[in-house]
């Protein structure tokens, strides 16, 4: 019976899945621009920020470190005293979280001033459940969010369901990687990829969620 219901439960997401993808399809060939740029801005949370207690990196950095560059800026700017570094194993003895972290020093954040955080997750909802106890346990009460500007919404989505209402609360401040603009997504082969793999883990995570 568990296992009929696993089955069930898997078939009710893939269901989800692909309803998301005829939606899109049907989307392009009824040739809707407005609106498909309107869904690729969906992705896209950009919030107001004001000082924060940290500033929080999540691992997935780009190659070019778009990621780290953008949340030194804002460190730079006085915003937060407190850079947090995410990042999971990369292979070949060599950690995420150790190249990031020489990257910010590189660009001037004083070591003191940086959290590496090691961590195996395998998914966002995993990353804020190992990152969570840590903001909280740091005495973070307003954290800046920074991921990549189409991953935000789901991120601080998925980051303030864990933190619940006890917190810490979540500003998010999209990083320009290139892998995305909203704006002709739908036009473009490498943005079309990263709306549609972004747009099933969405779904996916409300059904989990």
């Amino acid at each position: 019976m568990l296992n009929e219901a696993r089955k069930k439960q898997g078939g009710r997401r893939w269901t989800s899945v692909l309803a998301v993808l005829l939606v899109l399809t049907g989307g392009v060939f009824l040739g809707a621009p407005p609106v498909l740029d309107a869904l690729g801005r969906s992705l896209i949370t950009e919030d107001p920020l004001k000082p924060a207690d940290a500033i929080l990196v999540l691992a997935g950095e780009s190659r070019e470190g778009a990621r780290v560059t953008h949340a030194v800026d804002l460190y730079k700017r006085g915003l937060a005293p407190l850079l947090v570094l995410s990042g999971t194993p990369m292979g070949f003895r060599t950690h995420e979280a150790d190249v990031t972290q020489r990257h910010a020093e590189y660009l001037g954040v004083p070591a003191a001033r940086i959290l590496a955080v090691k961590h195996d997750s395998d998914s966002t909802r995993e990353e804020a459940g190992v990152l969570v106890p840590i903001l909280r346990k740091s005495g973070a009460k307003t954290v800046i969010l920074v991921t990549s500007n189409y991953h935000t919404g789901r991120a601080k989505r998925i980051f303030e369901n864990v933190a619940g209402p006890t917190g810490p609360r979540f500003l998010a401040s999209p990083a320009d990687d290139g892998l995305f603009d909203p704006d002709g997504w739908w036009m473009r082969r490498r943005d079309a990829k990263t709306f549609v793999y972004e747009s099933i883990k969405a779904v996916w995570s409300a059904i989990e969620g």
